[in-house]
């Protein structure tokens, strides 16, 4: 009988490797330029493997957010209105909702974002209107911080309590079963509610 080697290392799987943290800064950047689907679904998937995994999910989705924030932020500088155009072009997103937000950072400041992210208002129309409202990009950039950091680790948090319970009552299928159809159900709802 040939001598046992060292154990190998057990492969990573799939939501909690390198590849799972990528995607959730790419989605974290994408969502903060043009796309309309919030981090929160993918930090919520890696809740249901694991906390850890869903802790540096919100880490990088957080990084790529702020990277995508301050370029919108920039861009906001001198062309605003054509971003705001363009933004009005996506789901849930109209002039009424640009207005509250608008207002909301003239009144509150930078406590606008934070109160913005957990409105539903879409953090691309706060960084673009943050120029002409007198944030400076530190105060934007830690107000951000704050403001989506507080949101992916709360969702984390709901999320993996809720896998837990659920996973061992109804099985982990069943649980990524229900994680597909609530998040289908909360944008259909939110695509049709949400005021524009």
């Amino acid at each position: 009988m040939p001598p046992a080697g060292p154990p190998r290392p057990r492969p990573r799987k799939w939501p909690e490797g390198w590849r799972a943290q990528a995607l959730a800064a790419l989605w974290g950047l994408a969502e903060a330029c043009v796309f309309f689907v919030v981090p929160d679904v993918w930090i919520s998937r890696l809740a249901l493997s694991s906390w850890r995994a869903a802790l540096r999910g919100c880490a990088f989705a957080l990084a790529g957010a702020l990277v995508g924030g301050v370029a919108v932020y920039l861009a906001g500088e001198r062309h605003e209105a054509a971003l705001l155009a363009l933004f009005e072009r996506l789901p849930a997103i109209g002039p009424g909702l640009v207005a509250r937000v608008q207002a909301q950072l003239h009144d509150l400041g930078g406590l606008g974002l934070l109160v913005g992210g957990f409105s539903g208002a879409p953090y691309k129309l706060y960084a673009a209107q943050a120029v002409s409202a007198g944030l400076g990009l530190p105060l934007f950039i830690a107000c951000s911080v704050v403001a989506r950091g507080a949101r992916f680790v709360a969702v984390a948090l709901l999320a993996r309590g809720i896998a837990r319970w659920a996973a061992s009552r109804f099985g982990d299928a069943v649980v990524r079963r229900v994680w597909w159809i609530a998040w289908v159900a909360f944008y259909a709802l939110y695509w049709t509610l949400m005021p524009g």
